[in-house]
């Protein structure tokens, strides 16, 4: 019988330990490609664009590119109009995002207080279906809904009312912009509040009910607090959301006229496709996504999540 010799004793424990390391890490193993892929779409994107936010001219040779340090981004800020685009774009977000939350939460406590089934399922089709509308459909739709020729809401403030129908496009853009959004979106939170809503227990309704509790303080008291993880959730998905806005607005207006409802995201698309300022246009979307992430932190430290997350 031969006895092993030293280099087979010395593969045999370098596989053991392969082995126990395999064993003691499983569960990260199996999830590591995908998080090798997330970090890589994630992650990556953004450092490219804050590379190219601090360099002269676009180069994929890092080495023999040009350092430009914070140029971009005073040029963004001086001469390609950031500041107003930051401005617009929290004006519409605000704006958008409290329309849709009221008019979704009434819409879905409207529908969760019908008793008939068949009712219910009419209504929830009913105001689902502006959701159903793309981006660049609904930017058409609202061009000649609002036309003052031929769309039929100048002519029924013409016909209906003793005041001339403004001119939406011209006279109101940020204004239409933001109920064209509002129509758009509303389903969204009308779709998350009725969720909500549905799953209040019937008991602690009644249980309200019976102390006498007028349906304001029901809802205030009991129904509102139950489903405060509900509503901050679909706050903060759309709040996000409102954030990324393009196709509607720049098939409504092209972020005009002038620059009236130039967004965050029209800004930088201009910059980089019409005037090819690609440095300038990766150092305004270094400053959004920095900007973006920053409330986005703020609103889930602020506002309250408990039992969100747990």
């Amino acid at each position: 019988m031969s006895t092993p010799t030293q280099t087979e004793t010395s593969n045999t424990k370098g596989l053991a330990r392969l082995s126990d390391l395999w064993n003691e890490y499983l569960p990260y193993w199996f999830i590591a490609p995908m998080v090798l892929v997330m970090v890589s779409i994630t992650f990556f994107p953004g450092a490219y664009d804050l590379y190219l936010s601090l360099i002269e001219e676009p180069s994929l040779n890092i080495f023999a590119a040009e350092f430009a340090g914070l140029d971009n981004f005073r040029t963004a800020f001086t001469r390609g109009g950031a500041f107003h685009s930051f401005v617009i774009t929290v004006t519409v977000v605000i704006s958008a995002l409290l329309l849709e939350s009221v008019l979704g939460f009434f819409l879905a406590a409207f529908v969760a207080g019908v008793e008939s089934n068949r009712l219910k399922s009419f209504y929830r089709v009913l105001f689902i279906l502006p959701m159903a509308v793309a981006p660049v459909s609904l930017a058409t739709i609202g061009r000649l809904m609002l036309n003052t020729e031929v769309g039929i809401i100048p002519y029924v403030i013409n016909a209906a009312t003793p005041f001339a129908a403004p001119a939406f496009l011209s006279d109101l853009p940020l204004l239409t912009v933001i109920l064209l959004d509002t129509w758009n979106w509303t389903p969204f939170m009308f779709i998350i509040f009725y969720a909500g809503l549905s799953s209040v227990p019937d008991t602690l309704v009644e249980a309200s009910r019976v102390d006498g509790a007028p349906l304001w303080r029901r809802y205030v008291h009991v129904i509102i607090p139950y489903i405060k993880p509900v509503v901050f959730v679909a706050t903060l998905i759309r709040m996000i959301d409102l954030f990324r806005t393009f196709g509607v607005v720049y098939g409504l207006t092209q972020g005009g006229p002038g620059t009236a409802t130039q967004l965050v995201s029209i800004n930088i698309y201009e910059q980089m496709f019409i005037n090819n300022q690609i440095n300038v246009a990766a150092a305004i979307a270094v400053v959004y996504l920095v900007f973006v992430i920053a409330i986005a932190n703020i609103v889930i430290a602020k506002v309250g999540f408990e039992g969100v997350w747990d």
